[in-house]
């Protein structure tokens, strides 16, 4: 399997090749502020609201390379936006970002489970 991947730090992009998870870490800049490797597995969840219902949702996972992955997410009636990402406690801003575009499976789940149906997750797409 080629997973294609792109650096959170430097925008360097570069395919990895193999069954197993890539090796989390950037082969420019030797960051790893990288995409997950491999599957994430939730491992804390909480949930703040507000009484005009707006709320701040917070994941955190680990993926398979025991890396921390922190997902903030502002949200207000089921929709959210995510607003900050943390890799192993580097902060990485998603809107200027462009390599987010999509949540992995296991956040997107646990943000569901608390009340939150759909994310944005990247840049704001540029209307034409």
């Amino acid at each position: 399997m080629i997973v294609t991947l792109q650096c959170y730090r430097c925008g360097a992009e570069y395919d990895y090749l193999g069954a197993s998870p890539h090796p989390a870490q950037c082969q420019e800049c030797g960051s790893r502020c990288v995409p997950p490797a491999g599957e994430l597995t939730v491992t804390e969840r909480s949930h703040w609201e507000s009484a005009n219902g707006l709320s701040k949702v917070w994941v955190a996972a680990v993926d398979e390379r025991s890396r921390t992955f922190e997902f903030e997410v502002a949200a207000y009636g089921g929709r959210g936006k995510l607003v900050g990402l943390q890799v192993d406690g580097t902060s990485v801003n998603p809107q200027l970002d462009n390599t987010l575009e999509t949540l992995p499976p296991a956040v997107l789940t646990a943000l569901r489970e608390m009340g939150v149906k759909h994310v944005d997750a990247g840049l704001p797409t540029q209307s034409s």
